[in-house]
């Protein structure tokens, strides 16, 4: 079972783009925040120098925002979404599940030049 669907992502093309989507309300934030990282420079250049950082133990926690999603706090073990000002529900999910995420999100993204 890949991740993504794991955590009920799927992928649609909206107008003509490649989105994360998801039908289950506990996933959403997750989805969304995957969704708002949509350019394979900002994810590269912003969002996965924010992450290593924690994973490689030179620190013990960071926080990333995601517009009205809300934030990412990353610690080594765990990432918490929380706080969406549009109503999403807070998810936990193990930290190294959420880089490979974005990893794997990145490689779609720039399979589509994005």
């Amino acid at each position: 079972m890949s991740l993504f669907e794991k955590y009920d992502l799927e992928l649609k093309i909206i107008l003509d783009r490649i989105h994360v989507v998801t039908d289950v309300k506990s996933t959403q934030i997750l989805a969304q925040f995957l969704d708002l990282w949509n350019r394979s420079k900002d994810i590269k250049e912003d969002l996965l120098p924010e992450l290593n950082p924690v994973l490689n133990g030179e620190m013990e926690f960071n926080d990333i925002g995601a517009d009205v999603v809300g934030v990412a706090y990353i610690e080594a073990n765990t990432t918490k979404l929380m706080g969406s000002d549009v109503g999403y529900s807070d998810l936990e999910l193990p930290t190294e599940d959420f880089k490979e995420l974005i990893m794997q999100w990145l490689s779609i993204l720039e399979k589509e030049g994005r």
